[in-house]
């Protein structure tokens, strides 16, 4: 019977090949995520996104949604305000460009205020992605 220590190490090979595997199928993507790279700015929320281009996405918090680059519908929803159950939603249209990562947010003109305005915070290039050539 093969001991602990050899399967786990089995078991963390397998994985780097499936990761490995799985980085280099998605050549040129970007990734989208609700929250926010940047926090000094007063009234500004993580956002949850809903959906891009009609695709609905349930996000989970440290898994960015994964789309191809392009012009691309975003629906988020904004934090809820004191007294409401839900944010607001809202769609933000965005020139997605290849092997980028964005960080979205919602800017409120105030704490309490239930509007807010779609936008990124913070864009940055994704380490060890190449965009597809054609």
């Amino acid at each position: 019977m093969p001991n602990a220590f050899l399967l786990s190490k089995i078991a963390a090979a397998t994985a780097l090949v499936a990761l490995a595997s799985a980085c280099a199928t998605q050549a040129g993507v970007s990734h989208l995520t609700g929250e926010r790279w940047r926090k000094a700015e007063l009234n500004t929320y993580d956002v949850t996104i809903i959906s891009v281009d009609g695709s609905h996405y349930i996000e989970r918090r440290n898994q960015p949604v994964i789309i191809e680059p392009g012009l691309r519908k975003i629906v988020v929803q904004g934090p809820p305000a004191s007294g409401f159950t839900y944010g607001e939603q809202r769609t933000l249209t965005l020139d997605v460009k290849p092997c980028t990562r964005y960080f979205l947010e919602a800017k409120k003109s105030g704490p309490l205020s239930q509007n807010f305005e779609p936008r990124v915070n913070f864009e940055e290039p994704l380490a060890g992605c190449t965009p597809k050539k054609g």
